[in-house]
């Protein structure tokens, strides 16, 4: 391979963590672009730190050929003085690559060498498919159906035929109505959520066998029956199924937290048969995580029903949203303030209510006030009118999407 090549690498999976207990040190992952990669090397491997690897007798050892050579894009590590870092992936599309790092003084030379071996050998063979195996044959068809799903989804010209296939349907009980749940997972490498682990959780909490597809490394889609989610509804009316989900989403979502290290993101949709309507609640389940952590940062479950105006609002375009702010807007500025954004937040989450807010807050209702006409003086409308509240709310959105471009 000539200098400068790039060439996408694959790793088995959990690679990071069984080198972090054989080593006993964590590994921080780090994501650069392939040419800063590449000036590193340029600038380090003659350095005496990446000359450690050399065999005592000038003899170079197979795994340090590389590593010793200036012109050589196989490089597998770097001693920067301070720390060492192992170069695991490069992505040629994105012009990136991922290393790992640990302090210099943490490891010895036969443990950096180590690493390297096991870098180099579980990235010899890029391109070779590795079989997949399986513990049963439901691990394997919720498996292929995650993959059907996920092609689905990302390819809508196909969603005409967004019916299950029919070997899908009957093996995982697709015609019964249920409540599907959306979890993202935002987790440290080393504390991974692994579908075995999560199933066995969900099926406690739930308290019968459940449906668990895996979408991703980090998301899956399950789905239990609607009585069991539903069964504390005061009345059969969907506002009242809509209450009892958001209670059931809490304690769930709490369970899962609690388990594992990380951030959730929990999603969930009104009774639907999945046979039919997979493809659909899935999407609209993704998009309402998507749209909470764009809207909401500090919130973790986000259930459709809850994200109209911010789905209305994000299918603005740019332009016009800038627009509307700058018109709009007298000084958007305040809406850095977090103690503004809390209060403003909080007002129209409990319907412009002034003494339910202040509870919500745990201010003094005269404080609130106090806020509520600071806002006016500063942006120009009284929030405690409707109209003005809606502006306002409007506003407050349009500027949580914008300014992050």
């Amino acid at each position: 391979m000539q200098s400068g090549d790039v060439h996408y690498m694959k790793l088995i999976p959990d690679l990071k963590q069984q080198i972090e207990v054989i080593i006993g040190t964590t590994l921080d992952e780090y994501e650069i672009t392939i040419q800063e990669w590449t000036q590193s090397v340029a600038n380090l491997v003659g350095h005496h730190e990446n000359l450690e690897t050399v065999g005592d007798e000038g003899e170079r050892q197979e795994l340090s050929v590389h590593s010793t050579s200036p012109s050589s894009a196989d490089v597998i590590s770097l001693n920067t003085g301070k720390r060492i870092f192992f170069k695991v992936r490069m992505n040629e599309q994105e012009e990136t690559a991922v290393c790992w790092g640990c302090p210099e003084k943490s490891i010895t030379v036969e443990t950096r060498q180590l690493i390297e071996l096991l870098i180099r050998t579980n990235t010899a063979l890029p391109d070779e498919v590795q079989p997949v195996v399986y513990e049963n044959d439901r691990e394997q068809y919720l498996t292929e159906l995650g993959l059907w799903l996920k092609e689905q989804i990302e390819q809508p010209t196909k969603q005409e035929s967004e019916a299950v296939p029919d070997r899908f349907v009957v093996p995982a009980g697709l015609n019964a109505e249920k409540i599907l749940f959306l979890l993202q997972g935002d987790t440290p490498d080393a504390h991974r959520l692994r579908s075995k682990e999560l199933n066995k959780l969900l099926e406690s909490y739930f308290g019968e066998e459940i449906v668990l597809i895996p979408l991703g490394e980090q998301e899956w889609i399950f789905m239990g029956d609607k009585e069991i989610v539903t069964e504390e509804a005061e009345e059969d009316t969907t506002e009242a199924k809509k209450d009892s989900l958001n209670a059931f989403c809490l304690g769930l979502h709490e369970l899962v937290a609690s388990e594992w290290a990380g951030v959730f993101h929990l999603s969930a949709s009104l009774p639907c048969i999945p046979a039919q309507q997979l493809v659909s609640v899935t999407t609209l389940l993704k998009e309402s995580v998507h749209l909470g952590r764009a809207f909401h940062v500090t919130q973790h479950i986000h259930l459709p029903w809850d994200l109209h105006l911010e789905r209305l609002v994000a299918s603005i375009p740019d332009e016009q949203r800038t627009r509307f702010i700058q018109e709009t807007g007298k000084d958007t500025v305040i809406f850095n303030d977090s103690e503004t954004l809390a209060t403003l937040e909080t007002f129209f989450s409990l319907d412009c209510n002034v003494s339910e807010t202040a509870k919500r807050l745990f201010i003094h209702r005269n404080t609130l006030v106090y806020r509520l006409d600071k806002i006016k003086q500063e942006i120009g409308y009284d929030v405690r009118h409707f109209e003005s509240a809606v502006l306002v709310q409007f506003l407050l959105l349009m500027y949580k999407v914008t300014k992050k471009h």
